[in-house]
This record gives C-alpha cells, structure tokens and sequence, in this order.
C-alpha cells in the first residue's frame, strides 16, 4: 500500500509546490520593495543587498520544496491510510471554527519552535541562515535552511494528524499563511486597521522588529503569546501606530509610485 500511494504523494507534492511558488512570485513581485529612500519604509535609509536579494529567492525555491513535501505527506497519512482525527462534517460553522483552530494551533506550534531555535544551541546552526537578511524583503519570507523548516514548518504534516480539520481548509490556511508571510517581510507596513494595537492580529511591523530585534515578536498570526510571555517587543504598539499613520501621508502616496 506504501508504494501504491506514492504515485499520489508525487502528484500532491507537485500540484502543492506549484501553488505555493506561484503565490511567492506573485506576490513577491507585487510586494517588493527595496527602494531606501521610501517614505513608508519600515527601515528607511536601508535596502538589501543585490546578492543577498538572489540568494533569498534561490532558497526560497529549494525551502519551497520541502513544505510542500511535508504537507503532501500529512495528506496521505490522513487521506490514504486514515491516520489522525477525522476532520467534522463540512458546513459553514465546521469551516470557520477548524481554520481558526488551527491558526491558533499553528501560532502556538510556530511560537514555542521559533523560540528554540534562538536559543544558543540552535540558533547559529539552523536559524542564522534567515536573518542575514536585513532588511527584509518580501522574497526573504521562506529563505530557510531544511533544518528550520523541520522545525517550524513541519506543522503542515502533523495538523492531517492532529487537528479535526478538512485537507482543503488546512490548505486554504496554509496558503494565507504563504501569503501573510510574504507581506510580513516586504518592510512596509501593509497591515491597515484591522493591526490597530491593542488588535491580536499581526502586523508587517510585528516581524520585522523580530529582524531587527532578535529577541522578540516570535508568533506567525497573533501577538496573544508574545504579550503573554513579555517577548512582545517594548515599542511594538507605538511603532505600529506610526507605520500605519505614514502610509496615510500624502508625500508616502507620491513615494510609492517610485518603489
């Protein structure tokens, strides 16, 4: 039965990799900005070198590979040979409730893996590799060594097993995940009203004071657990408020057209 489904698991490993580099390159193109004289820029004064910004979409492409690997394995697991919990019959409410779980399921698995791979065992071996990048850009987002993906990103394969959810919702969450990934790293504020402070929602701000910060702002969605655990950045609330004040400016409207 192993060999039989592996016909299965190349064609969803496939179909999966097409998805998730179709989004990174458009939305990378739509997003990227590495222009420093910026007025809305995060970082201004700041760009990412040209080699820097090839060496992220090189890795991009190979990390690419491994997620949607590891999704397409939890996917047979589940789908093939039945194993995790079965998702709760499709409707509305089930749709809504199960992709919210497991947003707050993957914040939480993404949080606790992100901090352990800061710490001093782990960091220079696995995580270093993702903030050379500084500033970040929106091609930066999955510039991963494998490693780090087993670690944070190997969520897509035990949520088949773990979470009561449909694989096309898992799929959906995952792609908003890509999505938001990517604007989170373009170094321009993006977020708009719904980031608002004291919002539990995330904004582009939020990780790139990770960048800048290091120690800080862990979680991929919410700031709910870096609040709970004081590893929300000192100047978080304030610094939000003041991107999201900037792109509002007219002379930041006139910048853009030059980004």
């Amino acid at each position: 039965m192993i060999f039989e489904a592996a016909p299965y698991l190349l064609g969803t490993t496939a179909a999966v990799y097409a998805l998730l580099l179709a989004i990174y390159f458009v939305t990378g193109w739509l997003y990227y900005s590495n222009n420093p004289a910026r007025a809305d820029k995060i970082q201004p004064g700041r760009a990412l070198s040209a080699p820097k910004v090839r060496r992220d979409i090189m890795q991009s492409v190979r990390s690419l590979f491994s997620i949607a690997l590891m999704f397409s394995i939890g996917h047979v697991l589940y789908s093939r040979f039945h194993i995790g919990f079965t998702a709760w019959p499709t409707s509305v409410g089930s749709v809504a409730v199960s992709f919210l779980l497991s947003m707050v399921a993957y914040d939480t698995w993404f949080y606790w893996m992100h901090r352990l791979l800061h710490s001093k065992l782990l960091y220079r071996r696995i995580h270093r590799w993702h903030h050379l990048s500084l500033p970040s850009v929106a091609w930066s987002n999955n510039s991963d060594t494998l490693l780090d993906n087993l670690f944070l990103q190997s969520y897509w394969l035990a949520a088949h097993l773990i979470v009561p959810i449909a694989p096309t919702v898992l799929l959906v969450h995952k792609l908003y995940d890509h999505l938001s990934g990517i604007i989170g790293h373009s170094g321009v504020e993006h977020g708009g009203g719904v980031c608002w402070p004291p919002s539990p929602m995330n904004s582009v701000t939020h990780h790139d004071q990770h960048h800048r910060f290091f120690n800080c702002n862990y979680a991929p969605h919410f700031t709910i657990w870096d609040r709970l655990m004081g590893t929300l950045h000192k100047s978080h609330d304030a610094e939000v408020k003041e991107n999201l004040r900037r792109r509002r400016l007219p002379a930041v409207q006139e910048s853009r057209t030059d980004a």
